[in-house]
């Protein structure tokens, strides 16, 4: 994998980490390093480029706000608990196509939740994320412009579930959703799991 800097945000809002993400992709598109932005959102729901079921009511009551997205795939909740990476990769220059790349992803995050002491996630192509006994604990979406990637995974540490509720996940209803802890049965901090992330970002494309 070419060089890669990663960088921590801690918590920021949906529109704070979408313009971090274009000032990186920018220094990458002008030939600086990939870069892997690694954070937590304040909560909210993103529509991918194929929409979404939501509640609007519910997810009012909740203070949640919806944003559409340039990404692909449905609609998903991110917020407090969950761990985010948006890997910013120009893909010419790495010589990975977009499903290698997020084929990749989705093996980081079954690494990243074996080393947190839940092993036994399947990655399914079709509906792109991370399950376990058919509950999803991680989400995948990406946009490519001019061969440079946005958006990432989304990896259900320790955060609520509240607003997945108020939503139809990735566009399945009935799709139950979980988390790392609620999976392992004791807390998993972030600091663990983003910690997990950064040992297996460098070897990435060894996983697709």
């Amino acid at each position: 994998m070419m060089p890669l800097t990663i960088v921590r945000l801690g918590r920021v809002s949906y529109p704070d980490g979408l313009r971090l993400q274009e000032e990186a992709r920018a220094r990458v598109l002008a030939g600086g390093r990939d870069e892997c932005l690694l954070l937590e959102h304040d909560p909210v729901v993103t529509l991918g480029k194929r929409g979404g079921v939501v509640d609007l009511d519910a997810l009012a009551r909740l203070a949640t706000p919806v944003i559409k997205t340039d990404r692909g795939g449905f609609a998903t909740w991110h917020g407090p608990g969950q761990a985010i990476a948006y890997p910013i990769l120009d893909t010419g220059r790495a010589r990975i196509g977009v499903r290698r790349l997020i084929r990749g992803l989705g093996a980081l995050m079954q690494a990243v939740a074996a080393d947190l002491g839940v092993p036994d996630l399947v990655y399914d192509d079709e509906r792109p994320g991370v399950y376990r006994d058919g509950r999803k604990l991680g989400s995948l979406g990406l946009h490519l412009s001019r061969g440079v990637t946005m958006h990432g995974l989304a990896l259900n540490v320790c955060n609520a579930l509240d607003g997945f509720r108020a939503i139809a996940p990735c566009g399945f209803a009935d799709l139950e959703v979980s988390t790392l802890s609620l999976e392992a049965g004791h807390p998993i901090s972030m600091e663990a799991a983003f910690a997990s992330i950064e040992r297996h970002l460098p070897t990435l494309f060894d996983h697709c």
